[in-house]
């Protein structure tokens, strides 16, 4: 039971919830770019026969998007504070509780995999509405569970359902826009998304005040009912083509094409290589900054709030300077920053210097780098797809949240009470960026 845990335990147990719900709501910031920098007559390029310029209803549309892209990461964090209850309500273990969080991550990167295909055939706004439907559902199962099996299976139907947000969301801002605003855009988005792990608890632990864990479910099915109702509003950015029949064949050879084309998997490559880091770092970050900087655990998000302003910055950086520079110079010099950063955590680890100055600076470049890096990445490898933005939308972002899944595991197992398993994750997935940067300017000089 939670409550006969020591208090060691507990604060662990609480950093280990908060870590995990920031890794989900940084997988969907790197998604928010799709509603920002909008203006009311905004000049596009459409491939489908559409009228050249498009007339936005700001606010709703806007609140319509950033609602897509922030399922994901309201999905994890609202509840994180019922975590402990529902561990005591159905006598479970701390892993169980931890295993909401992990199977609701991989009903997301599964889920991804299935609606882009199928809003390129289908269009964007139908099967939209078939996963906020199917997302309002299965947050209705999770508030009525009656054992942690039944709230592990509603989880992972969440997740897959949460998917269609952020997936269809990529596929209407490359709908719309030319790479460079797409970049923009989602550069610009990346910023306030990064506020979610910080907003969302909150709100989740004020309800516990009143009422049970339940009710928090029952606040994320609002969520979904009223993203849905504002999709209405959104015009469709790729009607279903007269004449066009689905084909599983057609499909798979797509995936196919995209998995084999070099430029494509050398973004997929850049952006799962920077995840990776990021999560190596949230994976990581209470062992370091408590265990060994002796940081109490009672100011350990403070740390962790300070790390992430990298985030912030570097998302607004790259949204100054693409429109300017091009998104391949926008993704170097991020990552030069990244190998700087990573370099630093080596020497660091090599010399045994446990500074926390020092550490926080070398998490902060990495985060600065990612912030810079993701949105140009994404857009970028989407963009070789234009007429099936869908589907590469779903494959950058199944290797994207696998990669860091796998990678943040990785290293948190490895940890030895030293800072070399980190210095190590970040440097290998730095590395691994670099060789896409090299492959992709090989390819483009040819």
């Amino acid at each position: 039971m939670i409550e006969s845990a020591p208090q060691t335990e507990k604060n662990h147990l609480a950093i280990s919830y908060a870590k995990l719900s920031v890794l989900a709501s940084l997988i969907s910031s790197n998604y928010a770019y799709f509603c920002s920098g909008c203006r009311m007559n905004i000049r596009i390029s459409w491939q489908y026969g559409m009228p050249r310029f498009w007339t936005i209803p700001m606010k709703l549309d806007r609140i319509t998007l950033v609602g897509m892209v922030a399922m994901t990461a309201v999905s994890t964090d609202l509840y994180l504070s019922g975590i402990p209850l529902i561990v005591a309500e159905f006598n479970a273990t701390e892993a169980d509780g931890q295993l909401t969080l992990g199977i609701f991550m991989l009903g997301i990167s599964l889920g991804q995999l299935v609606y882009g295909p199928l809003s390129d055939f289908y269009g964007r706004k139908p099967v939209l509405y078939v996963g906020l439907i199917a997302y309002i559902i299965a947050s209705f199962g999770c508030a009525v569970a009656l054992s942690m099996e039944h709230l592990l299976l509603a989880r992972l139907l969440q997740g897959l359902a949460a998917a269609s947000g952020p997936v269809l969301a990529r596929a209407i801002v490359t709908d719309v826009y030319q790479a460079r605003d797409a970049a923009r855009v989602m550069a610009t988005l990346a910023t306030s998304m990064a506020l979610i792990p910080c907003i969302a608890p909150v709100f989740g632990s004020w309800m516990l005040y009143w009422f049970d864990w339940r009710v928090q479910f029952f606040a994320l099915m609002l969520v979904g009912l009223l993203v849905l109702l504002c999709a209405t509003s959104l015009p469709e950015s790729r009607p279903r083509q007269a004449g066009e029949r689905l084909s599983f064949g057609k499909i798979t050879r797509q995936f196919g094409l995209s998995l084999r084309h070099p430029i494509f998997m050398g973004y997929c490559l850049i952006g799962g290589a920077q995840s990776g880091a990021l999560f190596s770092w949230i994976s990581m970050s209470s062992f370091v900054v408590i265990d060994q900087l002796g940081v109490p655990p009672v100011y350990f998000g403070y740390t962790f709030a300070v790390v992430v302003c990298g985030y912030l910055f570097g998302a607004l950086a790259s949204s100054r300077m693409v429109m300017r520079l091009g998104m391949d110079q926008v993704i170097m010099i991020g990552l030069l920053f990244g190998i700087a950063s990573a370099l630093l955590m080596l020497v660091l680890a090599i010399l045994s210097l446990h500074s926390l100055a020092w550490v926080l600076i070398s998490a902060c470049g990495i985060f600065f780098s990612t912030g810079m890096i993701l949105s140009n990445a994404q857009v970028a490898a989407i963009s070789v797809f234009p007429q099936s933005a869908g589907q590469a939308s779903s494959i950058f972002g199944c290797i994207q949240t696998g990669l860091a899944a796998i990678v943040g595991s990785l290293a948190s197992q490895w940890y030895d009470q030293t800072l070399m398993p980190l210095a190590i994750a970040l440097t290998a997935m730095l590395a691994l960026a670099t060789l896409g940067v090299l492959k992709i300017r090989a390819l483009k000089s040819v």
